[in-house]
């Protein structure tokens, strides 16, 4: 669905995107990410007809990026921080969006604004918003012409737990190709299938996320036991059932192969003792550069 080969992007003497390859599967959330000025902006801007590329070449959907009328008709783009008109309320922008692609229906507008929560704030301007708001609105009028395609740049940074969650299932029901970017892959973990990850313009690596935890020693999840007295049977029966353990401080780590593993693992832990926590070992960016780019520092 989409597809970036080579691209290259300076801005004066600084070189923001270094010959990088990008794929992106038709109908699936690919996490972008990479720290702070890595190029994953830019990506998205190119991504959008917003910047040209120096060089490359990008298919959307086998459409030329050249061809970006056709390009801006499937795409619903959200910058990270939203530079909108505080003059006009959340319905005239989302109104306006909307008419950009010849939608005129009341009704399509008022779905839109509803399912981004701003039904009872339609018709208030923006100057009256706080800045989680004003990105609502920038998601309502990235989504009202039902593109095929999203690109959003970190949109669950700055917003309320409801608004996150809102996002999230919306992205996770949806049957739409949303490249999403992040600092680090907490940003995007359970909402990703696969990621890229960026360092000064270039890609360190690409791949599922299974496919990561997998290589970098992270796919364990960590339980907690309400009496430490327990570790030594819970370490037998989890043994006894093929599971790889180990013990560190008061955790016991379980390694696994595929997610679908999980439930089999905390299903043996709790027959075999009181457990007070588990939860999923996190996976960092930095341990994928130290796994993949360890030569940089």
């Amino acid at each position: 669905m989409i597809v970036a080969r080579k691209l290259n992007k300076n801005y004066g003497k600084t070189r923001a995107l270094k010959d990088l390859d990008i794929h992106v599967k038709k109908g699936t959330i690919h996490g972008l990410i990479g720290h702070e000025a890595c190029g994953k902006t830019t990506v998205l801007m190119i991504l959008s007809t917003l910047v040209r590329p120096d060089s490359g070449e990008v298919t959307i959907n086998d459409i030329p990026l050249s061809k970006g009328m056709q390009i801006r008709k499937m795409i619903g783009f959200v910058p990270k921080a939203p530079n909108l008109p505080n003059d006009r309320t959340a319905r005239e922008l989302v109104s306006f969006a909307a008419s950009l692609h010849g939608i005129h229906d009341k009704f399509i507008i008022d779905s839109v604004m509803k399912q981004t929560g701003l039904e009872a704030v339609a018709d208030q301007r923006l100057d009256r918003f706080s800045q989680v708001m004003e990105k609502n609105v920038a998601f309502a009028m990235a989504f009202v012409h039902n593109p095929l395609i999203l690109l959003l740049d970190e949109p669950l940074a700055g917003l309320d737990p409801v608004s996150q969650k809102r996002i999230r299932e919306f992205l996770l029901a949806s049957d739409k190709t949303v490249l999403i970017t992040g600092h680090d892959l907490d940003a995007v973990d359970g909402l990703c299938n696969s990621v890229t990850v960026m360092r000064s313009g270039s890609v360190i690596m690409d791949g599922e996320m299974a496919f990561l935890r997998h290589q970098t020693g992270k796919g364990a999840v960590e339980i907690k036991l309400l009496d430490v007295g327990q570790t030594q049977k819970l370490l037998f029966e989890l043994e006894k059932n093929g599971a790889k353990a180990n013990v560190s401080g008061e955790s016991i780590y379980v390694h696994y192969e595929n997610n679908s593993e999980i439930p089999g693992i905390i299903r043996i832990a709790a027959n075999a003792a009181d457990i007070t926590d588990v939860r999923p070992v996190k996976l960092s960016i930095d341990d994928i550069f130290a796994k993949f780019h360890p030569a940089e520092k």
